[in-house]
């Protein structure tokens, strides 16, 4: 992406997922970390129907895999990508539990992770229901209710969710809320700025305005629902998921303090 618009479009996109938390490790690039700890972990929570409790949670799937399957490529070792498995339906098991079960295991294995590796930099991203299982996890850390301290989250982001509130930092000024109605936005305020929604212009699943029913049985397929991936954001028009693949790239580099890392994400 060229100009001086698009690159701060980036650059502020970059700061919101949390490259200036001191939860980015201070040790230098030539401090090897253990093998289960690295750098960088995302965890990416697919929406409906695009996963399974028996899904492996080394295996991208669904929308999201367009976003971390070239972040993956790029940074080998210094970025671990993990899928999580959760049933994923609207119904069998009903959604609500579908959505519960996503968010135990998130929050299971991503507190487990921030025990055992106090200096891996911890980031989310869910995409229609695994947006909603992305907010539940953030707005329970907020409170300090699971195992996963808010502090630890370095950002999150939530793609097309039906518990969206229309009052949360958001990337794009789309009226509605989410189907299902909004969790309380004032328990993102511990975040400072890292936790931010998006949502599509049009997307019944995130900008309607009450809960019908028809909708969110249907609206998991509708084109806006799926149009994250190149829907433009910015005064520059960037499609999403560049944006945020540049802004995991500074994540990343500033975590592992490399200086080939480093010129890769500001290239």
């Amino acid at each position: 992406m060229a100009g001086w618009v698009g690159r701060r479009v980036l650059l502020a996109v970059g700061l919101l997922l949390g490259t200036l938390l001191v939860t980015v490790p201070t040790a230098p690039a030539a401090t090897a970390a253990p093998a289960d700890c690295p750098p960088v972990v995302l965890y990416a929570v697919p929406g409906t129907n695009e996963t399974s409790e028996a899904a492996d949670p080394a295996r991208s799937v669904g929308l999201l895999a367009r976003l971390t399957d070239p972040l993956a490529a790029r940074w080998g070792d210094a970025l671990s990508v993990r899928y999580v498995p959760y049933p994923a339906t609207f119904d069998r098991p009903f959604y609500l539990l579908s959505a519960s079960r996503g968010a135990e295991r998130l929050a299971r294995d991503a507190g487990d992770l921030a025990a055992r590796c106090p200096e891996t930099t911890i980031m989310l991203v869910g995409f229609s229901q695994g947006g909603d299982v992305v907010s539940d996890v953030v707005h329970r850390a907020a409170n300090a209710t699971i195992g996963l301290p808010a502090a630890r989250i370095a950002g999150a982001v939530m793609l097309g969710s039906p518990r969206r509130d229309p009052e949360a930092p958001n990337l794009l000024d789309t009226p509605g809320r989410g189907v299902l109605g909004p969790r309380p936005t004032r328990e993102l305020a511990v975040y400072d700025g890292r936790v931010y929604e998006v949502c599509a212009p049009g997307d019944p699943i995130c900008a309607t305005e009450n809960l019908d029913i028809r909708t969110f049985r249907e609206g998991w397929a509708s084109g806006a629902h799926r149009s994250y991936p190149t829907i433009p954001v910015g005064p520059a028009g960037v499609a999403l998921f560049p944006v945020l693949e540049r802004a995991v790239d500074i994540v990343v580099a500033r975590a592992t303090r490399s200086p080939v890392a480093i010129s890769v994400a500001q290239g």
